[in-house]
């Protein structure tokens, strides 16, 4: 299971810019929400198919007032689904970010540059190794040895 949470953590490393990218979009949707327009709502609700009742020439359907009185209510309902489901996403994101930030920030000094430098900086084994002026092997081993940590916490947090 231990190796199953490392490659977990791995994964929300690697998929950080993505999420950042993935919240500034939803907030975005936010604040600036595709409403269904009234007039799309009575389109959608007046060409909706009944329960395939043959209607003679000339009828008109009882469906029209039905229609008039409760478009409103109908693309509203819509709405406030579509930006209710934004804002599920939004919160999950949200957390699962902020969740890995305070995991690092508890990990010592040199794990966490690491771990920050590498996944969410981009920058090469080298570079990190020339930056804490050590060798390219020793990064290595402080970034298994933040990504055990990383995973142990996790661990705990599912298991508690």
């Amino acid at each position: 299971m231990a190796a199953e949470v490392r490659n977990h953590v791995i994964s929300l490393l690697e998929s950080y810019h993505k999420r950042m990218n993935q919240i500034a979009l939803l907030h975005f949707d936010l604040e600036h929400p595709a409403e269904v327009s009234p007039e799309e709502m009575i389109g959608a609700m007046s060409f909706g198919h009944g329960g395939g009742d043959i209607r003679s020439k000339g009828h008109i359907s009882n469906k029209t007032l039905y229609i008039a009185l409760n478009y409103q209510n109908r693309a509203d309902k819509m709405n406030y689904e579509t930006r209710d489901e934004i804002v599920k996403r939004l919160i999950e994101l949200e957390y699962e970010q902020e969740r890995l930030a305070f995991y690092i920030a508890l990990l010592n000094d040199k794990q966490a540059t690491v771990i920050r430098r590498f996944y969410f900086e981009g920058c090469t084994w080298g570079e990190i190794a020339k930056e804490l002026h050590i060798v390219t092997r020793t990064v290595h081993k402080i970034k298994n040895q933040a990504l055990d940590r990383l995973a142990a916490m996790y661990e705990f947090a599912e298991g508690s």
